[in-house]
C-alpha cells in the first residue's frame, strides 16, 4: 500500500502521447488514483488557460503549476505562489525584441499577446487551444502591469544560427534579470529568474502541507529534473533523453505506449 498524496505531473511528452492526445486509459487512470484520495497536479510551461483547458478535459480540480514554476494555483484558481517578470524588465525584453527580426508573444496571467496574426500564431493555438490576442507593441505594454502580469516572453524565427545568435544577445542584455534559453532550434523562452518546476512542487508542499516523501513527480525532460527533486518518487518517461532518466527513481513506459497510465494503475 502507497503513502503518496499528490502527483504532479508533467503535460507534453508525460500526459500527452505523440497525437498530442490524452489516451482514453490515461484518463481513467488519473481518474482512479483522484478517486482513492491522491491529489493530481498538472505542473507545464504552458500557460494558465491552457493547463486549465486540459484540466477540464481530465475533469480536475487540483491545483496547477504553469510557466515552469513561476505561478501555482490552487483548485480555486487563487495564486498559492508567483514570480512574474519585473515590469519595467518586460517592457525593456519587448523593445528588444520589437527591433529584431524576431517575432514573439507575451503570455500573461490572464492571457497571451501577439502583434499580428502569423504563422507562429496558428502554430500556438493548435498546439495550446488557446486563441491569441492581436495587439500592436503600443498596447501590449498597457498589459504589464496591476492584476495583469507577465510571466513569460516567446520569441521565434526560422533560421536556427539567428536563434542562436539573439539567445546570446538576449542572455548578455538580461543577465541576472531573466533566464533566457532554447529549448527548440526555433524558439528563445524568456522567463523570471530563480523559477522551475520544483518551486512548484515545493508550493504545493507547503500550501497542502504535504511531506516529500509522500510527492510523486512525472516528466520526461529536462526541465522535469527540478520536479523530480522536490519529490519523493521521480518517475521518468520512457520517452525521456537518458541522463533525464538517470535523476529517476522509476522509469515506466514511453507516452506512445501509455506510460504514464501504466504507473498510475500501480498505484491503486
Amino acid at each position: 500500500m502507497h503513502d503518496y498524496t499528490l502527483i504532479c505531473c508533467d503535460i507534453d511528452g508525460t500526459l500527452l502521447g505523440p497525437n498530442h492526445t490524452i489516451s482514453v486509459r490515461a484518463k481513467r487512470a488519473i481518474s482512479d488514483v483522484v478517486q482513492s484520495g491522491i491529489t493530481f497536479a498538472l505542473v507545464s510551461g504552458r500557460n494558465a488557460q491552457s493547463v486549465a483547458s486540459i484540466q477540464k478535459e481530465l475533469s480536475l480540480t487540483g491545483a496547477m503549476g504553469c510557466f515552469n514554476g513561476a505561478l501555482s494555483l490552487d483548485e480555486q484558481n487563487r495564486v498559492i505562489d508567483e514570480r512574474p517578470i519585473d515590469y519595467q524588465v518586460a517592457r525593456s525584453a519587448l523593445g528588444e525584441l520589437a527591433h529584431s527580426e524576431l517575432e514573439f508573444f507575451l503570455y500573461t496571467n490572464q492571457h497571451w499577446y501577439v502583434q499580428s496574426r502569423n504563422c507562429w500564431h496558428d502554430a500556438e493555438v493548435s498546439y495550446s487551444g488557446i486563441a491569441g490576442t492581436i495587439e500592436p507593441l503600443c498596447q501590449l505594454e498597457r498589459h504589464l502591469d496591476g492584476s495583469e502580469k507577465p510571466f513569460k516572453l516567446l520569441a521565434m524565427h526560422r533560421d536556427p544560427s539567428y536563434i542562436t545568435e539573439m539567445t546570446g544577445t538576449l542572455q548578455h542584455h538580461f543577465q541576472g534579470t531573466l533566464d533566457i534559453f532554447n529549448y527548440h532550434p526555433n524558439y528563445i523562452e524568456l522567463l523570471p529568474t530563480h523559477t522551475d518546476k520544483g518551486r512548484s512542487v515545493r508550493a504545493f508542499k507547503a500550501y497542502y502541507h504535504i511531506e516529500r516523501d509522500r510527492v510523486i513527480a512525472i516528466g520526461d525532460y529536462y526541465n522535469d529534473i527540478a520536479m523530480f527533486q522536490a519529490a519523493g518518487m521521480a518517475v521518468a518517461m520512457g520517452n525521456a533523453p537518458a541522463d533525464v532518466q538517470a535523476h529517476a527513481h522509476h522509469i515506466t513506459l514511453s507516452n506512445s505506449e501509455d506510460g504514464l497510465a501504466r504507473f498510475l494503475e500501480s498505484l491503486v
